[in-house]
């Protein structure tokens, strides 16, 4: 199990979203990392290792499925895909192994306990 403190890679290209978030895990002792789109979202991913993505789908500059896709690739970190467009994604997503999909809009108490639920299973130590 691992002793630090998780790393989230947070992206959605509404400014106000990721700050939000970033900043309710943050006071909850979690490490995030921002980006406003799939393709820089991507490059962070590469650049050091992250416990869980949060992402949204609908972007310009690099999707949610792209983003999903790539990372997906290279890693089996849970990722939590947040939404205002569900039904029309699904059958995409669903091709997609250790997924989520919270619904916009969203409480972000569900957000922190869907995070913690997939770290906790992913064997993550949470702060």
């Amino acid at each position: 199990m691992s002793t630090h403190a998780p790393r989230i890679l947070i992206v959605d290209n509404d400014e106000r979203i990721v700050r939000a978030i970033a900043s309710r895990l943050e006071n909850l002792g979690y490490e995030c990392e921002t980006a406003c789109c799939g393709t820089e979202g991507l490059e962070g991913f590469r650049r050091q290792p992250h416990d869980l993505v949060i992402t949204d789908l609908n972007m310009p500059a690099g999707d949610g499925i792209g983003l999903t896709e790539a990372v997906r690739a290279l890693s089996p970190v849970p990722i939590i895909v947040i939404t205002g467009f569900e039904a029309a994604y699904r059958p995409r997503l669903d091709q997609f192994e250790n997924i989520a999909v919270l619904q916009k809009p969203f409480d972000t108490t569900d957000l922190i306990d869907l995070v913690e639920a997939e770290l906790v299973m992913a064997g993550c130590s949470l702060p």
